[in-house]
């Protein structure tokens, strides 16, 4: 019976080495930054995430541990684990100030909220969050290689959040709630005047005065918000016409 026992042991034993690696890895890694720098270099980065992170806990104030932190948040950042990525990187910068990973930590951590970021009808936390730590990068480190992308995203992001801006008045106009609508439209105009949600607000924005019997405000609207570039020549055509129909109306009084 005992000996049965051994050999059930031992085939267990085997069979944890063989399907993935060492036990060692199997029971949370190696703090061993070298050998976690390599299964990173691999591109083994479950293998690479458990020996870096064994290595931060182990030894968390040596010479190597802010380039295992990079390292660390990287690999996450490659399996999508973007929460505990951010994590990595954001106690590389608090713990390391002055690291030579400084600049691509930023960046990465400004992209870790991008990619967590959801669509304009759902929350913006994240978006706004990731704007705010694009434009430290930026203003930091105006010539990196990845600046010109942060530029990009920063300008993608900003017309997000126009767009939800401009469907909440949207959806204060079909509630027949104008006020509110007015509100969400104007802070369109003036909060993000170079999206090219801008012009789609001007337009609904003045529907909404036109209602309201706000002609004169409407017509302001109109001669006050060119339409941005890139906007579509049908809507260009519609902000004119808009614009001859109040200003007949105007003169008729």
């Amino acid at each position: 019976m005992r000996s049965a026992r051994g050999f059930v042991a031992a085939t267990a034993l085997l069979l944890l080495v063989g399907c993935g690696g060492t036990i060692g890895e199997q029971t949370g890694g190696v703090a061993d930054f070298e050998r976690g720098k390599r299964l990173y270099d691999e591109g083994r980065w479950v293998d690479a995430i458990l020996d870096l992170k064994a290595f931060v806990e182990a030894y968390p104030g040596t010479e190597r541990t802010d380039d295992a932190l990079f390292y660390l948040g990287n690999a996450y950042f490659q399996t999508k684990d973007y929460a505990l990525a951010s994590g990595q990187f954001d106690r590389l910068l608090r713990d390391f100030p002055g690291t030579l990973f400084e600049s691509d930590a930023r960046f990465l951590l400004a992209r870790c909220d991008d990619l967590q970021s959801h669509s304009a009808l759902l929350d913006q936390t994240e978006t706004e969050r990731s704007i705010g730590r694009y434009r430290v990068f930026l203003e930091l480190y105006p010539d990196h290689p990845r600046a010109a992308e942060a530029r990009e995203r920063v300008r993608a992001l900003t017309n997000r959040l126009a767009e939800k801006r401009f469907k909440n008045g949207r959806l204060y106009v079909r509630l027949h709630e104008y006020r509110a609508a007015e509100i969400y439209l104007r802070s369109v105009l003036t909060d993000y005047p170079d999206s090219p949600w801008a012009t789609e607000a001007a337009l609904l924005l003045v529907d909404v005065l036109t209602k309201q019997g706000k002609r004169d405000g409407a017509l302001e609207v109109l001669k006050s918000v060119p339409p941005a570039d890139g906007v579509e020549e049908d809507t260009r055509q519609k902000l004119e016409e808009r614009r001859r129909e109040l200003e007949g109306g105007s003169a008729s009084r």
